[in-house]
């Protein structure tokens, strides 16, 4: 908005008090040899890749005029300092492509590690295509002139895949450790042509296949989703597409849905038209023209289609998760479950156990299992002192009450009980079964529509499982 030349003081306004909120929490989640981890405990361990992120969102805030607290940041750079290897005792391609991340935030902290660099510049056949991409960055806030980066240029050039939909970049071996996919790899290797080579014919198509892969608007997770927006805000910059001028139409079956003039005051706006199935063709092809006429800047659009159906018609889903949920009427006596039959109705006021079984048949990473409760059923949350001791599921080895108390549950890190839902985090699922307990209380009669559990890992989430809807019945 600023290389455009345009002010929203609302927006912001809004989006100060976020940073500066997001800000504070960094600085009380910093631990104490100057690393972040993955949550805000003291039993976390510092992560050297969420670190680096930090650091990273601590220069651009910096960057883009916020106060930061610098000894934070001095900390952060610090520790990250500490991190880097050398390059021989890095076995993996992932602890190389990890290197390379530090390095490129510690060129962007003013700190850069030139003779780190160099040294990994060597083992650049052995790093993914976005580790290059950032270790062209790093040699380019070092030394514009380094020849070092016209190599690095060539790879993306020899690299690149051009199809019809555009431009992207494919690695031989997906980095889960570095949270990568080949959009992120994509979005990582426009940013960098943007800055350095901002004439390159790959770019524009780079920016075409970005927009023809996106889902509802966003990218798949966070990560693609955040280095997508950052790549195009480069490209946006560096193409001069914040001045387009010109008009385009939208007709579906030769009908006209609408359309408009997109300008330096209209460019941040979204249209979106929708037609209901019910008026569409039922046997034959449904054609959507869009139409545009010549002048400076990109058209973008995607169309989808979006289908609800009832809960109970909602069934099992595996694509790499298997996930199934069911429901007990808890008696804390019963220490063998295994014969009990799951139940799909209480009174007000009984206690339910809730049974989680998650079948990973791989390894996950950073996995989020979300179990929406319905409206009738309250969670108990074990770390509010508001009842009695006893409504804590009790936590134990024992093979005898497996059943009941669940096996793995300590693999999920992170447990957070929500007015509408329970949320289970893992940083790291082994291949094999778990399963997770919990209890609700009845405290509202009726009948009620389950939305199924779902599982998937947060920076993978086409790996996904998800269990069946059904009904749940609250009797007075």
């Amino acid at each position: 908005m600023k290389s455009a030349g345009l002010s929203d003081p609302t927006l912001e306004a809004n989006l100060r008090a976020e940073v500066n909120t997001a800000l504070q929490r960094l600085v009380n989640w910093q631990n104490p040899d100057g690393g972040w981890g993955w949550w805000p405990s003291v039993n976390q361990n510092s992560d050297v890749q969420t670190s680096a992120y930090v650091v990273l969102g601590l220069i651009e805030a910096q960057e883009a005029g916020y106060t930061i607290n610098q000894e934070v940041l001095d900390l952060g750079v610090s520790y990250l300092q500490r991190q880097v290897k050398y390059v021989r005792s890095l076995e993996s391609s992932w602890l190389l492509n990890r290197q390379a991340f530090v390095l490129y935030v510690m060129a962007r902290a003013e700190n850069p590690m030139i003779s780190a660099a160099v040294q990994l510049f060597d083992q650049r056949q052995n790093m993914a295509i976005y580790a290059r991409a950032f270790l062209a960055r790093t040699f380019d806030l070092i030394d514009e002139a380094d020849p070092r980066i016209q190599t690095l240029l060539s790879d993306f050039a020899s690299l690149g895949i051009t199809s019809a939909t555009g431009t992207h970049w494919e690695e031989e071996t997906r980095d889960r450790y570095n949270w990568n996919t080949d959009t992120r790899t994509t979005a990582i290797v426009l940013s960098a042509l943007s800055e350095i080579d901002p004439t390159n014919p790959l770019n524009a198509n780079a920016v075409r296949w970005l927009m023809s892969h996106r889902t509802n608007g966003h990218w798949r997770g966070t990560q693609e989703t955040a280095w997508t927006l950052m790549a195009l805000t480069n490209w946006m910059e560096a193409s001069g597409e914040l001045g387009a001028n010109y008009q385009y139409a939208v007709a579906l079956n030769g009908e006209r849905l609408g359309g408009g003039a997109v300008n330096e005051s209209t460019l941040r706006r979204t249209h979106r038209m929708q037609v209901d199935i019910l008026d569409m063709l039922k046997d034959e092809a449904n054609r959507l023209a869009i139409a545009r006429d010549d002048g400076p800047g990109n058209l973008y659009y995607t169309t989808h289609m979006e289908l609800s159906l009832p809960v109970d018609q909602v069934s099992a889903l595996d694509q790499g998760i298997i996930l199934s949920r069911s429901y007990y009427l808890y008696d804390s006596s019963e220490t063998d479950l295994s014969e009990a039959e799951p139940t799909t109705a209480a009174e007000i006021g009984d206690l339910l156990l809730v049974r989680l079984t998650l079948v990973a048949p791989n390894s996950l990473h950073y996995v989020m299992v979300e179990d929406p409760l319905p409206a009738g059923l309250e969670a108990v949350d074990p770390s509010l002192e508001i009842g009695p001791e006893n409504l804590e599921v009790p936590r134990s080895y024992g093979w005898k009450d497996i059943f009941r108390r669940g096996w793995g549950w300590w693999r999920f890190e992170h447990t957070q009980f929500r007015d509408e839902k329970v949320v289970l985090s893992a940083s790291y699922l082994p291949a094999g079964t778990y399963i997770y307990t919990y209890l609700v209380r009845a405290s509202t009669a009726g009948t009620f529509s389950v939305i199924p559990p779902t599982a998937q890992e947060f920076y993978f989430p086409e790996v996904y499982g998800r269990g069946e809807g059904e009904t749940f019945i609250v009797r007075p």
